[in-house]
C-alpha cells in the first residue's frame, strides 16, 4: 500500500479537560437525566448499538429515513455536482493512503465498527516508532448533539450531531470543519488535512464564527473516538477477497470533495452505500 507520512508523531488527546492546546476537546457528560456518567456512556453505546443492529438488516443501496434533524441537505443538483468532483486513487494493494483521503469498506468487512463504513484519514505518523494511521468514520451517527454530551459546546454549533468515530480514543472527542486557513473564519487549526479542504480543532473559534454568522454550522462536525491502524493491520484489511460472483472486493481509497466528509444528514452506512455507487460507476467507465 502506497503512504504518504506525515514527520510529526500522532499524540492521542487523554487528558480530562475542556480544551486542549491545538484546540480539541475531551467530552465531559453531562447528562439531562439524573443518571451518573458511566451509565449515561452506556446508554449512548446502547443505543448506538441498536442503530448498528437495525442498519446490518438494511439493503446497502437502500437510503434510510429518520424523524431526527436534518442539517445539511443537498439539492439533487449540486448532490450530481459535488460527486463529479470524488477521485478514485486504487484498491487493495494498490491503494494510495495519505492524510485526507476517505477509505471505503467492502461489502465483506464484517468488523463491527468497519462494516459498510466510510473512513477519512486525519493522520499519520510515528507512534513509538512504528508507523500509525488515525480516521474516523464519518457516517456512524449517534443519537445525541454534541451539546447533549458536553455543555462545552454552546450556541449555533449545539445542536450538530456527534458522530461515533471509532473504537479507540479514551472518550475524547475531536472536531472537523471546513472553516480554517487563511481564508477561513476559524483559528487554532493549523494546516489543512492533506488536499481534503477540511481542518481539525479550533472548537473555541468555531463558535464564535458560527455564531457571529461567519459560518455556517454544516461546515463543522463532531466526533467521539477514532479508528486507529497499525500498517501490518492495514496490510491484512486490504488483501481483498473475492465475492460469489468471482470478483475481488476489496477495500477502496477515494479523495472526497469536504461536503462529503461533513455531511451530518447521514445515517449509518448511507455515505458508504453512496461511494460504493460512485465507485462502481467509476470501473464502468
Amino acid at each position: 500500500i502506497h503512504r504518504e507520512i506525515k514527520s510529526q508523531s500522532i499524540i492521542a488527546a487523554s487528558l480530562r479537560i475542556a480544551s486542549t492546546p491545538d484546540g480539541n476537546f475531551i467530552i465531559h457528560f453531562s447528562p439531562p437525566m439524573m443518571l451518573s456518567p458511566p451509565y449515561y456512556l452506556l446508554l449512548a453505546l446502547l443505543l448506538s448499538l441498536c442503530n448498528d443492529i437495525a442498519s446490518a438488516f438494511c439493503p446497502s443501496n437502500d437510503v434510510m429515513s429518520s424523524s431526527r434533524p436534518r442539517f445539511s441537505p443537498l439539492s439533487m443538483a449540486a448532490s450530481n455536482d459535488i460527486s463529479s468532483k470524488i477521485r478514485y486513487l486504487g484498491s487493495g494493494d494498490e491503494a494510495i493512503i495519505r492524510p485526507g483521503v476517505v477509505l471505503v469498506a467492502p461489502a465483506h468487512e464484517y468488523d463491527h465498527f468497519l462494516m459498510k463504513s466510510a473512513v477519512f484519514v486525519y493522520a499519520i505518523g510515528l507512534d513509538e516508532n512504528e508507523v500509525v494511521i488515525r480516521g474516523v468514520i464519518i457516517d456512524h451517527p449517534t443519537a445525541f448533539t454534541i451539546s447533549e454530551m458536553s455543555p462545552n459546546v454552546m450556541g449555533s454549533l449545539s445542536d450538530n450531531l456527534m458522530f461515533r468515530g471509532g473504537r479507540s480514543g479514551a472518550d475524547s472527542a475531536m472536531l472537523l470543519h471546513s472553516a480554517g486557513g487563511d481564508d477561513g473564519h476559524v483559528k487554532g487549526t493549523g494546516e489543512m488535512i492533506g488536499s481534503s479542504g477540511i481542518y481539525e480543532g479550533g472548537v473555541v473559534s468555531a463558535m464564535e464564527a458560527a455564531d457571529a454568522g461567519l459560518a455556517n454550522p454544516d461546515q463543522f462536525k463532531f466526533f467521539f473516538n477514532y479508528m486507529q491502524f497499525r500498517e501490518n493491520e492495514l496490510d491484512d484489511m486490504f488483501k481483498g477477497v473475492v465475492d460469489d460472483d468471482g470478483k475481488l472486493d476489496e477495500w477502496v481509497s477515494l479523495e472526497v470533495p469536504p461536503e462529503y466528509v461533513l455531511d451530518s444528514d447521514v445515517e449509518r452506512g448511507e455515505m458508504w452505500s453512496k461511494l460504493r455507487n460512485t465507485i462502481r460507476e467509476i470501473r464502468q467507465g
